[in-house]
């Protein structure tokens, strides 16, 4: 029994040790720390492929993903990739989410943020693809994928979506 109460007080400890790293060191930098940086890098959307969890999301305009599972369909836009790249991210701009642009802006057909979210500040990476489809239309393809955990709750596939509904 003695074990058990000794096992337990070292894990109220521990709680109360993280609790007070994550307050006074900061949420994102805390994620950081454990988990590196929350800027998870360029994603193949030419040739994309799931993690395999349920914390990423992935949305297409047809015929930009038919080799794997989406979770949803963009259109087709009336626009050149490079526009819809920039509606995009004015789009992405008035949206409230904390966020931070991380490409480095080489490609006017690419975009990639990182969001958190609001009361834990866990980072998700979300990365845009525009493919030029000929006649002055362009599709895109959306991905979102989380740092730290196993589910998201479906947040990334409900910001892809209002990101991308925000287009004009």
């Amino acid at each position: 029994m003695n074990w058990f109460v000794g096992l337990l007080l070292l894990i109220v400890a521990l709680a109360i040790v993280a609790t007070g790293a994550f307050l006074l060191i900061g949420r994102e930098q805390t994620w950081q720390m454990v988990a590196g940086d929350p800027d998870l890098g360029p994603f193949d959307l030419a040739a994309p492929q799931r993690a395999g969890r349920p914390n990423d999301a992935l949305l297409c305009s047809p015929g930009l993903c038919d080799s794997v599972k989406t979770d949803g369909e963009l259109p087709v836009y009336a626009m050149t990739p490079e526009a819809l790249i920039a509606a995009l991210g004015t789009a992405i701009e008035t949206q409230p989410e904390r966020k931070e642009r991380v490409d480095d802006g080489a490609d006017p057909r690419a975009l990639r943020y990182v969001t958190w979210t609001d009361t834990m500040r866990f980072p998700d990476t979300n990365q845009f693809l525009a493919v030029d489809l000929g006649d002055g239309t362009s599709g895109l393809v959306a991905y979102a994928r989380a740092q730290v955990g196993y589910s998201d709750a479906g947040n990334n596939r409900a910001r892809l979506t209002r990101w991308t509904g925000a287009i004009e």
